[in-house]
């Protein structure tokens, strides 16, 4: 395997246990453990590391290393407030310059979503579906995919990443039944195919922002050590 393959997969690997909370906000990622770990060299790491800098789920401190992202309740907020901007742009350019082909790849993005289970296991077994996880941001991603701005589709992808990360640390509280996120992503997909761009893009808003308040209002799972402010009035 090539260098620059190694450190392509280091990175996706990484990133995903970020993403899991296998490493806790703040918590120190050292490149000797990292590197012995996935049997990678520490250039390999330390590259990886310097993307996920880029991607906002690593921080690196001079003379003390790296460190997985630190999380708060204040930071979800002003997220939530960028991503919903940055999504319906997205949106409504996606549904100007819209396709045949995007609206087959929605539709098909969807039905896939639609078809597999949110969590699997049940009980303390019970956990996030890996798989759902991954056909959520096919469906989102496909939502905007005609969107003519390369610069914002690209500041979307990383916001949707930290989005995602809020998402998956907190959802170990999630009460089953909350939401009918597929009814959702349902109505927006439908206004998206209809054109209807001011429909879509306020649905979309109101999904995003259902989200936040609804993992605001969560606790972190016990034994985080997180603190999380009581959600504002």
């Amino acid at each position: 395997m090539s260098s620059k393959s190694r450190t392509a997969e280091t990175y996706e690997r990484i990133k995903k246990d970020i993403l899991d909370g296998c490493y806790l906000p703040n918590e120190r990622l050292a490149i000797d453990r990292l590197s012995e770990g996935g049997e990678v060299s520490p250039g390999a790491v330390r590259e990886a590391l310097s993307r996920l800098t880029s991607d906002g789920l690593v921080v690196a401190e001079a003379q003390r290393g790296f460190f997985a992202a630190p999380v708060s309740a204040a930071d979800l907020r002003d997220l939530t407030e960028v991503r919903v901007e940055v999504e319906i742009r997205c949106l409504a350019s996606a549904i100007e310059h819209r396709t045949l082909r995007w609206e087959a790849d929605l539709l098909a993005a969807h039905h896939q979503l639609t078809k597999t289970p949110k969590s699997i296991g049940t009980g303390r077994a019970r956990r996030m579906n890996d798989a759902w996880s991954d056909l959520h941001a096919q469906f989102h991603t496909a939502l905007v995919a005609t969107c003519s701005n390369t610069w914002w589709l690209k500041l979307r992808g990383q916001l949707f990443l930290q989005a995602e990360r809020y998402r998956r640390l907190l959802a170990g509280n999630e009460k089953v039944g909350e939401r009918d996120v597929d009814f959702e992503h349902d109505r927006i997909m439908q206004a998206a195919l209809a054109h209807d761009t001011a429909i879509a893009c306020r649905l979309l808003a109101e999904h995003l922002q259902k989200t936040a308040t609804a993992l605001l209002a969560r606790r972190p799972p016990e034994g985080t050590g997180l603190q999380w402010e009581p959600p504002e009035d």
